[in-house]
């Protein structure tokens, strides 16, 4: 997916800016980081799950084994109290924390995530 695409998706959702932010790799995709990413991670607040999780199709039956909905090949969703969002605001979304993606992939530090930490450091020297 790029840049376009996770716009188009994330506004097809129609989500409140302020109860959910974007995570991972589709936040790095926003920034201009990356390219492209294979889906759109999601952390919303419990009130927001009260209010989509039907029309989301939200069930337990969809829990993977990170504690993600999973509700298609591009889009998975976690629920976490609002006082624990770790985000950036942004004009149109609100992004995951940048230093906490870079320690996050430093920690994991698996193939797949080497590009992306040089270009996440190279993006927090500019």
């Amino acid at each position: 997916m790029d840049k376009q695409e996770i716009i188009k998706r994330l506004r097809d959702l129609n989500l409140p800016k302020d109860e959910y932010y974007v995570l991972s790799g589709a936040s790095l995709v926003l920034r201009g980081i990356r390219e492209k990413c294979s889906d759109i991670d999601l952390c919303i607040s419990e009130e927001l799950f009260a209010d989509v999780k039907d029309r989301l199709k939200m069930t337990p039956d969809k829990i993977n084994s990170c504690n993600f909905y999973h509700l298609s090949n591009s889009l998975e969703i976690v629920v976490d109290k609002k006082s624990r969002f770790n985000m950036e605001k942004d004009y149109e979304f609100n992004l995951e924390d940048i230093n906490t993606i870079l320690a996050f992939k430093e920690s994991r530090n698996l193939p797949k995530d080497q590009q992306d930490i040089v270009n996440i450091k190279k993006y927090l020297n500019k």
